[in-house]
């Protein structure tokens, strides 16, 4: 559905963004980011009113970057998620125009979510962000629904999340936040990666980061020990998924407290499938991602060309995970 182009307002300014990332209030109501240059007024970054109609007692999820709940585009009656974010608190809002920003510098992609409209709200004064809406939840909700996923299904599920973490590699963004929970997916079978609000750019000749942020039970090991780190965080964060969705459960089980996560992650072996039970290709796969040096784990490129996933493609239709996510949502919801 066409909502029309959304606009940006930029600068020339070359602000430190690092130091001065906050909202400016102009005088005609609307906000203005200062160090990206972002302009969210009444009537979103689009021409024309706002015609995103939120349901607030529809709540759809609660994280660090704020509220997500169910809307619709009135004229088309188009499904959205909007995440609201108070201009107040600063740690959101700094979550919130980090992923406004990233979703719009970006390449779009069809395994990415996509960002429809941003604008703060007449009343409440607080941002508003229409999302894509995807209707079977995240990966989180199915892995919930089943014991585990089938690997030449897992396979096509996961083809698409590299597909979203190579858009992203390839524009020189970090995630940080790989997790079940931060990839969607709907009735029609498409998997996206969201949830861009801790996501760092790298920037043209920039490798590594230097920050603490994200999930802890999904951190790489370098970043446990507080190393730079680069695009190979985002792998082994994903390795950790599909460990998930392959046998059912986390491969460190339940972690009491960040020591013992620092020792399962930087002494204990890494995590490994066992091989009696799975295909030779899905336990490889998940072998070169979960490397404690984060120089032998491949790209999201070469994972989509590893052995387990194009062995398993022609093997696998998109009717076929269509009809098994039917089929779990209806059976156990």
């Amino acid at each position: 559905m066409d909502f029309g182009d959304l606009k940006l307002q930029l600068d020339t300014d070359t602000e430190d963004i690092r130091h001065q990332e906050s909202w400016a209030v102009c005088q005609d109501g609307s906000l203005r980011h200062h160090a990206t240059g972002i302009h969210i007024g009444e009537s979103g970054l689009r021409d024309g009113g706002c015609q995103i109609e939120v349901d607030q007692t529809n709540l759809l999820g609660r994280g660090a970057g704020g509220v997500v709940t169910r809307a619709v585009h009135k004229p088309t009656g188009t499904p959205l998620a909007v995440k609201i974010v108070r201009v107040e608190d600063k740690g959101k809002r700094d979550q919130l125009i980090n992923e406004i920003h990233t979703l719009f510098r970006i390449t779009k992609s069809h395994f990415l979510i996509e960002l429809y409209d941003a604008y703060v709200h007449k009343e409440s004064g607080c941002v508003h962000v229409a999302l894509e809406y995807m209707d079977y939840g995240s990966l989180a909700d199915v892995k919930h629904r089943v014991d585990f996923v089938p690997e030449h299904l897992l396979a096509l599920i996961m083809m698409q999340i590299l597909e979203g973490l190579k858009t992203l590699h390839l524009n020189n963004v970090v995630h940080r936040d790989v997790k079940l929970g931060n990839i969607l997916v709907n009735s029609q079978g498409t998997v996206k990666v969201t949830d861009f609000g801790i996501s760092k750019n790298l920037g043209e000749s920039s490798i590594v980061c230097d920050t603490f942020v994200g999930t802890a039970t999904h951190m790489s090991p370098e970043r446990v020990l507080g190393e730079d780190y680069g695009f190979a965080a985002d792998i082994w964060s994903l390795g950790l998924c599909v460990y998930e969705l392959a046998s059912g459960v986390y491969p460190y089980g339940s972690v009491a407290s960040f020591p013992m996560l620092f020792d399962n992650l930087c002494n204990k072996p890494e995590p490994r499938l066992p091989k009696a039970k799975y295909s030779a290709e899905l336990c490889s796969f998940v072998e070169v991602q979960l490397q404690r040096r984060p120089e032998l784990r491949p790209s999201a490129i070469k994972l989509q060309a590893s052995d387990y996933v194009l062995g398993n493609l022609p093997r696998v239709s998109e009717a076929a995970l269509i009809q098994w996510l039917e089929n779990i949502m209806r059976e156990k919801g």
